[in-house]
């Protein structure tokens, strides 16, 4: 006699795989294997990047601030883009807007800044601070870095508004250390940037 389809070892084996995303409108008879019907602050992947599991989603902290040095004029500061060096290392592009004007409540570029943080030591350093870059907060930033013969690290972006862009901003070796302190120096002009070591 032939065996029946479907009888023998018919053991079914489930597992808790959530594929199908979040599905909070359909009745429960609709909702598939995959799918979750409640969560709050959760991801369908793991900090290990496993896909099809469900765990917290990761918080973040405020590490540093970038434009805190912008001048009184420059009332809305906002990251526009982000560049990775290498290791903890990226650099911060920060367009800031001036007060709002007009009955639409639209404001203008009046700074921009480029800086380095380090997100291991949560440190901010303004690399460039100038109005000269054109930073708008309507036009991201992407862009790459590459390590150079010397040493020295070169950044590339490019936002859409303005031409593409590259800065050198040097060796690590010889960048400021984390005790010193930025200072905008109004003599002779007021693009003109330095460093000073703390004590």
């Amino acid at each position: 006699m032939a065996k029946k389809a479907g009888l023998g070892d018919s053991s079914e084996q489930k597992s808790a795989v959530f594929n199908k995303g979040l599905n909070k409108d359909s009745d429960p008879t609709f909702i598939q294997e995959g799918m979750w019907t409640n969560a709050r602050n959760v991801v369908n992947n793991t900090v290990e990047g496993d896909m099809g599991s469900i765990s917290n989603e990761a918080s973040n902290v405020l590490c540093a601030i970038a434009g805190a040095t912008m001048p009184l004029i420059a009332q809305f500061k906002y990251i526009i883009g982000a560049v990775h060096l290498f290791s903890d290392k990226w650099v911060i592009y920060t367009a800031g807007h001036g007060p709002l004007t007009g009955s639409s409540g639209i404001s203008s570029p009046v700074m921009s800044e480029m800086g380095l943080l380090e997100t291991d030591s949560c440190k901010y350093r303004p690399i460039v601070q100038d109005a000269c870059l054109g930073f708008d907060k309507h036009y991201l930033i992407s862009g790459a870095s590459r390590e150079k013969e010397d040493c020295s690290w070169q950044v590339y972006w490019a936002d859409g508004l303005n031409p593409d862009r590259t800065l050198n901003i040097g060796d690590p070796k010889t960048w400021p250390a984390s005790n010193a302190t930025w200072y905008l120096n109004l003599t002779p002009s007021p693009t003109y940037n330095t460093w000073v070591n703390s004590f």
